[in-house]
């Protein structure tokens, strides 16, 4: 059965949603509660004060009253922080596993994603995309889909209110939708499980990858492999030296924890340096070029660090450094330019370098 957006618009489809009244209009977006059913649990729950938090007491509406405190072109509107005079806490006091669904994307306007500051930290705050930022898929939780007010989204701006956010339940399966303290945790537990095997299986992977695709590399010291494939000259590069140096990579990005996934587990995105040393995507027209590096005091990466200080001038060396020594939970954000695919190193992926040096 169809209910009315509170606005007066058409109706609405079965289904659950969310009703988010700014200062700007109306905003509403259809949750996708069978595809991301945790997510949507913990952003029902705080809408709705059904879910034990650190900020309010129950059944206090944990959202309303809170600000757009992040607005950045072309990229998202966030939300979610508890305002000041509201509550002292920053936050519901709790973080729950990554959830993405590969048929999820935030490929265009108007994703309703879960903000986190790496994986699995997800909490409260949550974003709406301004467009396509599909290099966010696999690392964000996509949970939702604006169906009414995009015009609205793209009038906010930084400050601005979120008044309410009504759940809006339409049909006999939103309406059975539970979003309480308990029933949230099993969701939370049962992922936090799978986020334990999705971890034991990439590692897994990663070490067939590798012994399948580059036999000849030998182990070396903090989990790195590397094979020289030409031999350099003289002594060992000494501190302070400055070299010429050029990388071509392959970024092994682990996608089988995402969730309705089919395909091959790891994609393989092919990178190399630019002129600051900062890694760039290769994408058939983009070259890897040389750049001024200083031992020991430039700085790409621990492992890639590492390799250059056990390297010889004139040498090309076969380098893999597991993400731990790369660039770890954190990953890699190049910057945004505008008319192009942002270039971004997943957290926790595997990095294979071809290194020369000069």
């Amino acid at each position: 059965m169809a209910v009315p957006v509170g606005s007066g618009a058409p109706q609405l489809p079965d289904g659950l949603y969310a009703e988010i009244r700014t200062s700007k209009g109306l905003i509403v977006a259809r949750l996708e509660a069978e595809r991301a059913p945790m997510t949507v649990a913990n952003f029902v729950g705080l809408a709705e004060g059904t879910i034990a938090n650190d900020a309010f007491d129950p059944g206090v509406p944990y959202y309303d009253g809170t600000i757009f405190h992040r607005v950045v072109p072309g990229h998202v509107i966030q939300a979610g922080a508890p305002a000041p005079e509201r509550s002292s806490a920053r936050g519901p006091g709790y973080v729950f596993p990554n959830e993405i669904h590969a048929d999820l994307s935030h490929d265009h306007a108007g994703a309703l994603g879960m903000a986190n500051s790496g994986p699995h930290t997800n909490s409260a705050q949550f974003y709406i995309t301004l467009g396509d930022r599909s290099y966010l898929d696999g690392d964000y939780p996509v949970f939702g889909e604006v169906v009414e007010g995009l015009d609205v989204v793209n009038r906010i701006e930084q400050g601005d209110l979120v008044e309410t956010v009504t759940i809006v339940r339409a049909g006999d399966a939103a309406r059975a939708f539970e979003a309480g303290t308990e029933s949230f945790q099993a969701l939370v537990e049962k992922a936090r499980a799978r986020v334990e095997d999705d971890a034991a299986d990439r590692v897994r992977l990663e070490l067939e990858y590798v012994r399948l695709n580059h036999p000849e590399a030998s182990s070396g010291a903090e989990g790195l492999r590397y094979a020289v494939r030409r031999a350099g000259e003289g002594e060992l590069v000494q501190a302070g030296d400055r070299l010429q140096v050029r990388y071509v990579g392959t970024a092994l990005r682990y996608r089988g924890h995402m969730l309705g996934m089919s395909g091959p587990v790891f994609e393989e995105v092919r990178f190399g340096s630019a002129a600051d040393g900062a890694p760039q995507l290769l994408d058939g027209t983009a070259e890897a070029e040389a750049f001024e590096y200083e031992v020991g005091v430039t700085r790409v990466n621990p492992g890639f660090d590492a390799s250059i200080a056990a390297m010889r001038a004139g040498e090309q060396r076969l380098v893999i450094v597991p993400a731990a020594a790369a660039y770890g939970e954190r990953g890699h954000y190049g910057p945004s330019v505008a008319g192009l695919r942002r270039f971004v190193i997943s957290p926790n992926t595997l990095l294979i370098y071809a290194i020369e040096i000069r």
